[in-house]
């Protein structure tokens, strides 16, 4: 059965249609997922897009049969430009997990404009384009050019009006919207790595929305990516080196094989085949850059990282056809159907801040192992072409304090819990709690961070501390 509801609110912008929901039939696989009530439909904010309206998919999973929880948690996807997972297949793995996790509160999960289910879905595609040049890039470099030349022709193939509307304005907008046509006067805003600038943001201009926030593996505003690269990059290899010191390895020296792999790759890097049926096969070239890059993804799943090294060593010795699970995982990641490249740039080249020479030279300075593959990815930064205004950062204080539980992952590269210092120094209200042996974004995986946040929910004023923190301290040796 189809429900319309239309809903005008104030804050929406000028010459806005009304924006209302309709509700539609669940995928049947997800429904034999769980017995728990869900409903799926679709937001329309009542805007255009590329000259289509735009419609979000959004699903809302049930704590309770027969009762509207009338304070939900939102789920905000990462990225940026990630979906939150509303497939089929995805679907029922969302209603495992909502299981499992045992929160006390309806889980809202929606695709971002632009990604996922979620429509229209602008991509770059064939057309014609405005030639951008790049500074000229060794060889091992080109993928980096290439894949930077490709993103700058893409804003310039979406112009300057959709890039905007898949900016992080927009996002705002439609959360805002999303909670109206719902009904939702306050809910809980659960953000995972990039979401969390949104949350904030979020929260700064909405404070009366927000019941709390629940920020997994934060993304502060003060960090450039790039600048940031070094050390995520030279801290994945420290990660090898430490997983090594306590459980052992084959090597007794991963840093070394790192080494001698970069700089064999750096002259001659191989070509491997990726796919298994001939009609998808790929070839795929391990640069320096990518190997790094292949590294720090191996480090989000903890328990592959002794056989991330296993496959480093077989490479050493001459088998780059080792490194393959760890290359299928770094072009899954490119070619998610599900993300969409265009949001990514659009989100963040307008919350990027600027680019801080000195501060790159002592994020080099401090990343010995990788520093002198990097170089290619320092000079081919596509925001200084993806053309969006700029949003400032969150205000030092907000109109109204939400509870906050900041999570972090104690083995998490790509986020690391240093990134919260500040923003713990500057909260007086927040919480946090670092998981032990956890890597990136452990809310979606870890049963230990979930039984936090679950405490948190129930008690957002308790600083929660769950038998299983205690537990997993001891057994780490930390």
């Amino acid at each position: 059965m189809l429900l319309a509801v239309a809903l005008i609110f104030c804050s929406a912008p000028a010459l806005m249609a009304a924006p209302y929901i309709e509700e539609d039939a669940c995928p049947q696989q997800a429904l034999q997922a769980s017995a728990a009530a869900m409903t799926c439909g679709w937001f329309y904010p009542g805007e255009t897009l590329a000259q289509a309206p735009v419609r979000l998919r959004f699903v809302v999973l049930r704590a309770r049969p027969g009762r509207i929880d009338p304070t939900p948690v939102i789920h905000l996807p990462g990225g940026p430009g990630d979906s939150a997972g509303l497939g089929p297949e995805a679907l029922a793995r969302w209603r495992n997990w909502q299981q499992h996790a045992g929160w006390p509160h309806d889980i809202v999960l929606y695709d971002p404009r632009g990604t996922g289910q979620s429509r229209p879905r602008p991509a770059c595609g064939d057309g014609a384009v405005i030639p951008r040049r790049l500074p000229e890039a060794l060889a091992t470099d080109a993928p980096v050019a290439t894949e930077s030349r490709e993103a700058i022709q893409c804003r310039w193939r979406l112009g300057r009006a959709t890039a905007e509307a898949l900016g992080p304005r927009a996002q705002l907008r439609d959360l805002y919207g999303l909670m109206a046509a719902l009904d939702i006067e306050q809910a809980h805003l659960w953000a995972i790595s990039y979401g969390t600038r949104i949350a904030r943001l979020f929260e700064q201009r909405h404070p009366q929305r927000v019941a709390s926030l629940i920020l997994d593996s934060m993304v502060p505003f003060t960090e450039n990516e790039t600048t940031a690269l070094p050390l995520q990059l030279q801290g994945a290899v420290d990660e090898l080196v430490r997983v090594c010191s306590e459980r052992g390895c084959a090597s007794t020296n991963p840093r070394l094989a790192v080494a001698t792999l970069l700089a064999r790759y750096y002259t001659t890097p191989p070509i491997i085949t990726l796919g298994l049926r001939p009609s998808a096969q790929r070839r795929f070239r391990i640069t320096p850059y990518r190997l790094l890059v292949m590294v720090l993804l191996s480090t989000y799943e903890p328990g592959h990282v002794v056989d991330t090294v296993q496959r480093l060593e077989r490479a050493v010795r001459g088998d780059p056809t080792a490194l393959r699970p760890l290359a299928e995982r770094l072009d899954a990641q490119a070619n998610d159907a599900e993300r969409s490249e265009a949001v990514f740039w659009s989100v963040r080249c307008a919350l990027q801040p600027r680019l801080d020479e000195s501060v790159w030279q002592a994020a080099i300075a401090q990343a010995p192992d990788v520093a002198p593959y990097l170089d290619a990815a320092r000079r081919t930064v596509p925001c200084r072409h993806w053309q969006v205004p700029s949003l400032a950062p969150p205000d030092r204080d907000t109109k109204r304090s939400s509870p906050v539980l900041v999570v972090t992952g104690q083995a998490d590269r790509a986020t690391p819990p240093a990134w919260s210092d500040a923003y713990m120094a500057r909260r007086a209200n927040a919480v946090r709690t670092d998981i032990p042996g956890a890597a990136h974004v452990p809310t979606l995986y870890d049963r230990c961070a979930q039984r936090v946040v679950a405490a948190f929910l129930r008690a957002p004023n308790i600083n929660p501390s769950p038998e299983c923190l205690s537990e997993r301290a001891g057994q780490s040796g930390r």
